[in-house]
């Protein structure tokens, strides 16, 4: 098993900043055939799970247990809301979030472990 502190601590960032960005892609339909402002309003509330993902990354990324939980979280919130009835939704919204909690935890206890005295 890899135990390179840095691979374990940045990993679980980069896939949440990445899975945000992924997740801002689908906001962009909602300019299709409305006015500006219509298309504006649309594509901030269109916005609203890129806004919940990168809050969890500002808690992950000082309290990592914390914030693995809140990933999990996540993933079961997209699950209800996006895509409980279609396997390919729930894969492609619902999985990244649980890879990155579990990312987050596993450094939140690989970390808790090496500030552990040995004796």
């Amino acid at each position: 098993m890899i135990t390179s502190p840095g691979l374990w601590q940045w990993l679980p960032r980069l896939l949440a900043g990445l899975y945000a960005l992924f997740l801002s892609l689908f906001a962009f339909d909602s300019w299709e055939g409305v006015g500006f402002w219509e298309g504006l309003a649309g594509f901030l509330i269109h916005l609203l799970p890129v806004y919940l993902v990168a809050l969890a990354l500002v808690v992950a990324w000082r309290w990592r247990a914390l914030g693995g939980l809140l990933f999990v979280v996540l993933a079961a919130g997209f699950t209800l809301v996006f895509g409980w009835r279609e396997p390919a939704t729930l894969l492609l919204l619902a999985l990244p979030p649980v890879v990155i909690g579990g990312l987050f935890l596993l450094d939140a206890y690989l970390s808790a472990r090496r500030l552990r005295p040995r004796y």
